[in-house]
């Protein structure tokens, strides 16, 4: 088995980071696009919750990183732009850095372009925000710190140097670990309160949402099913970290926290949140486990040779 802690480039496809780099900015350029038939709902100076408000609510909290009305006061004072133009600017820069990013331009740069905009834009939607926002942002944040562009990329492509691939399972293990103790610390969480525990948790949330209506779970009343459904959710998680990184249960695991996560979208309709959470997924247990192509090994030799 490829352990934690100790992963062998040999052994772990480098495909992961074309598919982490292209799988996080497509989710968050659709998340983008998702919005934006309420984007003046949300961020304009009419919106339901005004900046100014929104900013006060902000300062009681003491966030730190500004909003579109932050950036628009201090702007104001060197260059004669409204709050309008100032948003319109983070409106067309964001989509285009993801762009960016996700074609392998640049990707260093875009990545940290596009975690700054993404921040820019949740601080100012901060009381719509839930947990997909935190995912996201923490997959730009390794967008830049690995080396994301150097498969399959407008980079790669315009590169007159071999791109070396080696060194980037260490990468790898730290999102891992990341992942890891996210998923342990949500299920102790669950596991602290009594309503994942007597099951009520999954009562509501199969329940309390318009998605309820394609699966009538009525019958299913008088069962244990709800209190079994909940200990599981809280053992899937709790326990992820151990059975994930044994080679025998890892596709089983794996499968399952991947099935938890299709629920999760249907039952509660947090599709994007399900999707981020699945890349991380498939990307840290199913695509280093890709076979590596003959092709593949026969450059990582030539690129060691010509590296000494």
């Amino acid at each position: 088995m490829i352990r934690l802690f100790n992963i062998d480039d040999s052994k772990a496809n480098p495909l992961w980071l074309a598919f982490f780099r292209c799988s996080v900015s497509l989710i968050c350029l659709l998340h983008f696009i998702a919005i934006q038939p309420d984007f003046d709902t949300i961020f304009s100076q009419n919106a339901i919750v005004p900046p100014d408000l929104l900013h006060a609510y902000n300062t009681f909290r003491f966030q730190v990183f500004p909003s579109v009305y932050d950036i628009d006061h201090f702007v104001a004072h060197i260059l004669p732009v409204s709050y309008g133009q100032v948003l319109l600017t983070v409106r067309i820069l964001y989509p285009l850095s993801l762009t960016a990013l996700l074609i392998g331009f640049v990707p260093r740069l875009s990545a940290l372009l596009s975690l700054l905009l993404q921040l820019v834009v949740i601080s100012s939607m901060d009381v719509y925000n839930y947990g997909v926002d935190v995912f996201t942002t923490m997959a730009l944040f390794y967008c830049i710190i690995c080396p994301v562009g150097n498969m399959y990329s407008i980079q790669n492509y315009l590169s007159k140097k071999p791109i070396l691939l080696r060194g980037h399972a260490k990468y790898l293990q730290v999102i891992r670990g990341h992942i890891c103790m996210a998923y342990f610390f949500s299920g102790f969480e669950k596991l602290l309160g009594p309503n994942w525990r007597n099951g009520e948790s999954i009562w509501k949330m199969v329940h309390g949402y318009n998605h309820y209506d394609f699966f009538n779970l009525d019958f299913l009343y008088t069962t244990p099913f709800f209190l079994v459904t909940g200990w599981a959710t809280i053992m899937l998680e709790m326990l992820y970290p151990v059975f994930i990184n044994i080679s025998k249960t890892r596709t089983a695991w794996l499968w399952a926290t991947v099935s938890f996560h299709v629920l999760i979208a249907l039952f509660m309709g947090l599709y994007f949140f399900s999707a981020v959470m699945i890349v991380f997924n498939l990307t840290c247990y199913y695509v280093p486990f890709i076979k590596v192509a003959v092709e593949l090994k026969k450059r990582n030799v030539r690129e060691a040779v010509l590296a000494g």
